[in-house]
């Protein structure tokens, strides 16, 4: 039965995939894994930087998103930026839908100011996007008493289960030691989309923007001298056709030791999610698991979503660099 269930998940989507825009991976995590988010990031962390990323999105049912993403970035000298990779596997409907993509990006840093330092990034990838056929069960191929029988009419224009694309996007990143902004726009050449050798079935993939910001801040006690904690602010915006949503959270670090809560919704007032994050660094690696709350309409059979992301330092730092957008463990607070 949930075979059944899946593959009438995948035809709808398929279906309703012709007329209305696709839509990309989105991760609570944005930060664990910030060359998917910006290619602005790549190289900013100063060493080489592994990033690793699991989500399986609603627990109620089986296996309906899951996605794998592993990405490498780091600084070269010789280019006065950094350049990153990035591997994203994407699996739907229990196997039977997937997406694989694998973006190389480039970014270029200047200081603009004493405090802030202005990058700018390209990235370049390829999809290839698969339908298991097989695996879907369209109305014409049931019998009223008997159940499955023959083949669907409807393979006939599910003539190229297979197909991909070549994909380029933009992006812009200034911070400080204490605050960063960003924006960045995906799928600038908006791809074909269609799993039928007839193009005229087809739809492009919309591009998407991205507007993020955020700040690293210190919180003193009265009368204190050393920090207590440190206490991020972040928000981020993102459009890609008729899909808007609006993330922005706040999350405390102390010790290596990080907790937060994040709120998902539309550019309106209609929520979807609550996120709790907790996490922790220790000598350049870092770890975190985040659980989506669902609080829309599919609250009641979601079962929520998990999300667990990885990152590993390469190499130390020669100096202790201060980043607002990546932990670092402090073996003594001191002062900012």
């Amino acid at each position: 039965m949930s075979k059944i269930i899946n593959s009438i998940i995948v035809i709808v989507f398929t279906i309703l995939g012709y007329h209305a825009g696709a839509q990309d991976v989105t991760f609570s995590q944005f930060y664990a894994n910030p060359v998917y988010l910006n290619p602005a990031f790549a190289g900013t962390v100063g060493v080489p930087r592994v990033a690793m990323q699991y989500r399986n999105q609603w627990h109620g049912f089986t296996n309906a998103y899951n996605s794998y993403s592993v990405a490498l970035d780091f600084p070269v000298k010789i280019l006065r930026g950094g350049v990153g990779v990035n591997v994203l596997n994407d699996v739907q409907a229990n196997g039977a839908l997937g997406a694989l993509s694998m973006t190389a990006a480039y970014s270029v840093g200047i200081q603009i100011s004493e405090k802030y330092t202005l990058h700018g990034g390209l990235q370049f990838g390829y999809t290839r996007n698969s339908l298991s056929v097989n695996d879907l069960i369209f109305a014409d191929n049931l019998d009223i008493n008997y159940g499955n029988h023959g083949t669907s009419g409807e393979l006939n224009y599910l003539t190229q289960p297979d197909y991909g694309y070549f994909d380029y996007s933009f992006g812009a990143l200034v911070y400080s030691k204490k605050v960063f902004c960003g924006f960045a726009a995906h799928h600038l050449t908006e791809p074909n989309q269609t799993f039928s050798e007839n193009e005229d079935y087809g739809i492009p993939l919309e591009r998407k923007f991205t507007a993020h910001l955020g700040a690293r801040l210190p919180v003193y006690l009265y009368g204190h001298q050393r920090k207590k904690f440190d206490v991020s602010p972040q928000l981020i915006l993102q459009s890609q056709g008729a899909f808007q949503q609006v993330n922005y959270g706040i999350y405390a670090a102390k010790n290596g030791v990080a907790v937060g809560t994040w709120f998902r919704q539309n550019f309106g007032i209609r929520y979807d999610a609550v996120i709790f994050v907790v996490g922790f660094v220790r000598k350049g690696v870092q770890l975190a698991y985040s659980y989506d709350v669902t609080v829309s309409g599919l609250a009641g059979s979601s079962g929520g979503t998990s999300e667990v992301s990885c990152a590993i330092l390469l190499r130390k730092h020669k100096k202790q660099k201060s980043l607002p957008f990546y932990d670092q463990y402090e073996e003594e607070f001191g002062e900012m």
